[in-house]
């Protein structure tokens, strides 16, 4: 049963490390950068999202209140992918949580 379970472990060792690999192909290198330039700005806005949120939240129950646990950001509007944009949205989301 030891070698079983330690047989197991090894191919699922395996299978994870080679599913996070990359490949050197040039079309691959240009799409990463993209998809990571697409990260930056869903970070960006999410940061805004979860400031705002929790601002919004203690604009309406007080300044000294713990705020809740953020909701997972939405996708950001069309030019309102700018922490502004999340800090804006998530500002309003949160105040609408807080007067339920």
């Amino acid at each position: 049963m030891k070698k079983v379970i330690f047989i197991a472990t090894i191919i699922s060792a395996f299978a994870v490390i080679t599913a996070f690999t990359t490949s050197n192909t040039a079309s691959t290198t240009s799409n990463t950068a993209s998809t990571k330039t697409n990260i930056a700005l869903a970070s960006d806005f999410c940061d805004g999202w979860e400031d705002g949120f929790c601002e919004g939240w203690r604009d309406v129950r007080g300044q000294l209140t713990l705020c809740p646990i953020t909701p997972i950001c939405p996708l950001p509007e069309i030019g309102q992918d700018s922490y502004r944009g999340g800090y804006n949205r998530g500002f309003k989301a949160g105040s609408r949580y807080a007067q339920r």
